[in-house]
């Protein structure tokens, strides 16, 4: 049992690393795409305001996961297994 617990213990290390690389390398595209879409939201016309305000919203909760994958994918390099949302 013990050696079973030990091993998938190291396969969700495995996937928060994966996981935090991953995320690590999405992060650039999606903060370019967020300032495009921060400055875009106050200068467009009516209809696609409330679009460019739709899409700043869902980035911003995008790129605030992706940061919570980094963390986490660091946690887990340094042997720290955090506990999920």
């Amino acid at each position: 049992m013990e050696d079973y617990r030990a091993e998938l213990l190291r396969q969700v290390r495995l996937g928060d690393i994966a996981t935090g690389e991953a995320a690590g390398a999405c992060l650039p595209g999606l903060l370019r795409r967020l300032t495009h879409h921060e400055t875009r939201a106050g200068t467009a016309a009516l209809p696609w305001r409330l679009y460019h305000r739709w899409r700043r919203d869902s980035l911003r909760r995008q790129v605030a996961d992706a940061r919570w994958h980094v963390e986490q994918g660091r946690a887990a390099r340094m042997g720290n297994l955090a506990a999920r949302r």
